[in-house]
């Protein structure tokens, strides 16, 4: 076994060896949940996107559910895509709303702008868009709709920090934004992420909603961390090249479902009326401290990704089989945290990757419309069964080197040639 042929992995998470030690001084000097950190870090964001009102939240789905709690009336209808997580439906349902799936673009993998109208009745309360993959939504043609039927628009930013559309950031073109600063995110705090808005009136009752929790505990952090470690030592890439790839590419290869399992995330697909007791908590002075040390250097990295994401389009555009993602332009700027692509049988592609030892993984989201535990507000939505079921994520992350791009592109390339 040669561990040079073996790939680098799929994703990273963003971490420093600062990442872990600065959680170790907390706790030794007793500032854990000690300063004004937080504060320090709003205004840092109120800056940054130039908004007036920011308030961190324990989780971008949390903030999700606490915008729609203060924005919408119990039983009124929220118009989203069905391609997201199931917790993220979860959250609207928990807020008093009703999921109203409206269908999606299949090459942004977005909620669908011309889908939206037909759906707003006299008991629909707000409009919940989500800039997937880091690429823009029509956030301004939606506000448009929105502003004629006088509904707040509510901006799921959480994969799409630093992105931008019309000359704004995504996340302060609608009532308010959600941005996620979790441990696949491009600000790794370890959980955590923060809602922006104009309206005070919102993040004031959020504010006074959080200051009735506890922060975030130091276990529940440490166990986060742990998580992440385990991550960091699996996919530093002398390890990964010479041991975790192969165990992976065995698992995959055979469809060992316990070797497979470790990759997957968000597999809880039940259905929450009541928000998660251990989801009610306050964003740390820790984390806080973690999220700022890295906010500088954000801007600098997205670029990364998108010269990444531009090299991946450049050689795969001519392959008609394959439906790639928008470019950024003059109007909008795209991050992509991963480059996704469409084919048809993708199963059978990650297969031949897997084979030619490149490691690329499947998106994980389903179509929420269709599943069991939201059956109650089943909606058909075609274009989002069919993305659900053929997006491949290609690696964009800024410790990816360039090689293992063109290694990929070589790779893809050659199925086509081969089958």
């Amino acid at each position: 076994m040669n561990n040079f042929s073996a790939p680098h992995p799929r994703s990273r998470i963003c971490t420093k060896p600062k990442s872990y030690l600065s959680f170790l001084g907390d706790l030794i000097f007793g500032r854990f949940d000690k300063g004004a950190d937080v504060e320090k870090f709003e205004k840092a964001l109120v800056e940054k996107f130039k908004v007036s009102y920011i308030v961190c939240v324990p989780a971008a789905r949390v903030g999700i559910h606490l915008t729609l709690k203060n924005l919408i009336k119990p039983g009124q209808g929220v118009i989203m895509s069905p391609y997201t997580v199931a917790d993220v439906v979860n959250m609207v349902i928990a807020a008093g709303g009703r999921p109203i799936f409206a269908d999606i673009e299949q090459q942004t993998c977005n909620i669908d702008p011309d889908k939206i109208e037909p759906l707003i009745d006299q008991n629909t309360g707000a409009v919940l868009i989500t800039h997937l993959h880091g690429i823009a939504a029509p956030a301004h043609r939606i506000l448009k709709i929105c502003q004629k039927h006088n509904l707040p628009m509510i901006e799921d930013a959480a994969q799409a920090f630093g992105a931008s559309e019309g000359g704004r950031r995504l996340g302060t073109i609608g009532e308010a934004g959600i941005y996620s600063f979790g441990m696949y995110k491009n600000i790794n705090s370890w959980y955590g992420g923060a809602v922006v808005s104009e309206n005070k009136a919102l993040i004031d009752k959020i504010k006074n909603e959080l200051s009735q929790y506890h922060y975030l505990s130091a276990k529940f952090i440490f166990k986060r961390m742990l998580k992440g470690l385990m991550t960091d030592f699996l996919t530093f890439p002398p390890l990964f090249k010479l041991l975790t790839f192969w165990i992976f590419r065995y698992g995959f290869l055979n469809d060992i479902a316990w070797i497979n399992r470790r990759v997957e995330i968000e597999l809880d697909l039940r259905r929450k009326d009541v928000v998660p007791a251990h989801y009610l908590a306050r964003f740390t002075p820790f984390q806080a401290r973690l999220a700022f040390s890295q906010l500088d250097r954000i801007d600098q990295e997205n670029n990364l990704r998108v010269e990444r994401a531009n090299l991946y389009r450049s050689e795969l555009q001519n392959i008609t089989n394959l439906i790639l993602p928008p470019g950024s332009d003059s109007n909008s700027f795209n991050i992509y945290p991963a480059f996704p692509i469409q084919y048809q049988d993708r199963k059978k592609m990650l297969k031949w990757l897997m084979l030619q030892k490149r490691d690329i993984t499947a998106q994980h989201l389903k179509n929420c419309a269709d599943l069991p535990a939201f059956s109650e507000f089943y909606h058909d939505c075609p274009v989002a069964r069919k993305t659900a079921s053929e997006v491949i994520l290609l690696p964009t992350y800024p410790r990816y080197p360039v090689s293992e791009v063109r290694r990929n592109i070589k790779a893809i390339r050659s199925y086509f040639q081969n089958n």
